[in-house]
């Protein structure tokens, strides 16, 4: 049994979000609710290049290669109580991204209670399957302010990555965490990897008082701490054999 807090992530590898012209290429006051279907200011702002409007002039909304790229697998979790019962594991889509950003970096167009009229004019970038404003049936978990889209904007350091992808709803049985059993996982195939020659991952974890259980961060500073000490040593060590010679010569 895991007691307590679980957390779902998907993982990706040779993905490069840290790809310079990836990284920039986003235009922040569009996610702020800003010049969502002005078509012109969007071409003046050339990061967001190719993603900018279509060949009839539609603006996309949102535009550029980070919000193109966005990872839509849907992963459902389910629980064998027993061999022939099947239960659905009830995961929080919400809750997951960094405060900051959900109340800071993104913002929806007006009027917020009519997101498609918010976004009349534009288009959903080539690779989405639905526009941005039937991203969730949650008011406030729709449009710039998904947390699946957030999470997603917010690009990885490195080319192997895991993002937050679900957090467990902790009710009825899963009152007190997973409890003891088999599970199994249920993909809908969306994100293709094959083009950049990457693998996708899933992972279940919990959390504890020093945090996750990705050691990787854990080990790097160790090693680099490791070699930080050693070349201490041996720069102290060559330091007094040259101060010793430099004595020995003052004396001659």
């Amino acid at each position: 049994m895991w007691k307590g807090d679980v957390f779902m992530y998907y993982g990706l590898s040779n993905f490069y979000q840290n790809h310079r012209r990836y990284v920039i290429s986003k235009y922040d006051a569009q996610l702020l609710g800003r010049n969502v279907t002005t078509s012109e200011k969007i071409k003046q702002h050339s990061y967001c290049a190719p993603f900018t409007t279509y060949q009839n002039g539609t603006p996309m909304a949102p535009c550029g290669a980070i919000a193109n790229s966005l990872f839509n697998d849907t992963i459902t979790l389910y629980y064998y109580s027993s061999a022939s019962t099947k239960i659905q594991v009830p995961l929080l889509r919400t809750g997951n991204s960094w405060w900051s950003d959900k109340n800071i970096k993104f913002k929806n167009p007006q009027p917020e209670n009519n997101l498609i009229q918010a976004f009349a004019g534009s288009a959903r970038p080539p690779y989405w399957q639905k526009p941005v404003y039937s991203l969730d049936s949650d008011l406030h978990n729709n449009g710039y302010e998904n947390d699946d889209f957030i999470i997603w904007m917010r690009v990885a350091a490195f080319p192997s990555f895991r993002k937050l992808y679900r957090r467990l709803s902790r009710v009825n049985q899963f009152t007190n965490g997973l409890p003891a059993g088999n599970y199994s996982y249920s993909i809908d195939y969306n994100f293709p990897v094959s083009k950049f020659k990457g693998q996708k991952y899933v992972y279940l974890t919990t959390l504890s008082w020093v945090g996750g259980k990705n050691m990787f961060l854990g080990i790097a500073y160790t090693v680099t701490g490791a070699v930080v000490i050693l070349m201490g040593f041996i720069m102290l060590a060559v330091h007094l054999k040259k101060k010793k010679k430099k004595t020995r010569f003052d004396r001659k």
